[in-house]
């Protein structure tokens, strides 16, 4: 049996109130045109009048996406999964998981129930549309989940009474992390997840993909953060260090535009060639030129004496030689005469003082060596 028709005939709480009393197994199809001229394309699986999925677009893995958003699953196991659906389209990507033992049956039960209850909120606002049930047509990813239809419909009802009361944020809105909160931040497990995917670019729909949850669990979870100070919308907390660079002008330095996110830092000189370029605090001087001092009257080396040894102890050619250069007689067993030594060597201590007379102090040495 083929149930379709238009939903501006039959309400959509008309046809699962239908599909309940009647015990129906199957999968309910519902289309319409979006306003940018896109065809939108939703699903509710039915067993026995009870709802056990739902997606608000087929084109997404919603249930898959909830899975991988509360972290339970690895990259091994999700690769695998994957792997598996593209090989086998028949088999949806929660079971693939469910069935590999990455997913626990009660966990996997409970998020698809939250999954078809966020689905069916979401069709229920469709302003009009057309639908179609197809007899026994099964769920790809069914993991056992049976929901009441009068639970489903009166949820989605209650939330749409609140999305059109409480002021939400709008799907283009930028969300960026309070710099001051006004109190201690006290955040639940899902709150914390949510605050994780904010980065001051990403808006409201972004972040309702990336969490993988329903529309109206984020849009309300982040309406509430707003209300409590925490999140912001519309500003990004890159202005307050912009505002804070402003308070250069005020302390001498100057104003520079803080860099993009995406540019990366200029790398740091090393520290030797840092201290090299600074210049030194004290300049470096040269040592004073001081010329050597000269004596006032240099006076010529006088030559040096040294005592003759006697005539007995000397050999007779070398008497015999200094008795003919001998100038005049000599008395004495001893006597003064020019010696071929040379002159002693200048102590070092009277090259370095120029003031000092060297002949006269040489010749005060080889006085005193001669006697």
């Amino acid at each position: 049996m083929r149930l379709e028709g238009t939903l501006d005939a039959f309400s959509l709480p008309d046809i699962f109130q239908l599909l309940s009393y009647t015990k129906k197994t199957g999968t309910l199809h519902l289309r319409r045109t979006a306003d940018g001229g896109d065809d939108a394309h939703g699903v509710v699986h039915v067993r026995d009048g009870a709802v056990t999925g739902a997606r608000a677009d087929v084109r997404r893995q919603a249930l898959g996406r909830r899975i991988v958003g509360a972290g339970v699953v690895d990259d091994k196991a999700l690769a695998e999964a994957v792997s598996r659906v593209q090989a086998d389209p028949s088999c949806g990507l929660a079971r693939a998981l469910a069935e590999s033992g990455s997913l626990s049956e009660e966990f996997g039960r409970a998020l698809a129930a939250e999954q078809a209850s966020d689905a069916v909120f979401e069709l229920l606002r469709w302003p009009d549309g057309e639908f179609a049930f197809v007899v026994d047509e099964a769920d790809p990813d069914d993991l056992g989940a049976t929901v009441a239809v009068e639970d489903v419909v009166a949820e989605g009802q209650r939330r749409m009474q609140t999305w059109a009361e409480a002021d939400m944020p709008a799907a283009e809105d930028v969300i960026s992390l309070a710099a001051t909160p006004p109190a201690e931040p006290v955040l639940t497990r899902d709150e914390w997840s949510l605050l994780s995917l904010v980065d001051g670019r990403r808006t409201v729909a972004d972040i309702v993909m990336l969490s993988g949850r329903g529309e109206y669990v984020v849009v309300s979870a982040i309406a509430g953060l707003v209300d409590r100070g925490l999140l912001t919308t519309g500003e990004s907390s890159g202005d307050v260090a912009r505002r804070q660079e402003l308070l250069g002008a005020l302390e001498g330095l100057p104003v520079v535009a803080a860099p993009p996110p995406s540019t990366p830092p200029a790398p740091r000189a090393p520290a030797a060639a840092a201290a090299a370029s600074r210049a030194p605090v004290i300049p470096e001087r040269p040592e004073p030129f001081t010329p050597p001092r000269q004596p006032e009257h240099a006076e010529p080396p006088a030559p040096s004496y040294a005592r003759a040894s006697t005539a007995a102890q000397r050999p007779a050619a070398t008497v015999a030689a200094a008795a003919s250069s001998a100038v005049g007689e000599v008395h004495g067993a001893t006597a003064r005469q020019p010696s071929a030594e040379t002159a002693p060597a200048a102590s070092p201590y009277i090259e370095r003082d120029p003031s000092v007379n060297k002949s006269l102090l040489l010749r005060l040495i080889a006085g005193v060596r001669g006697l």
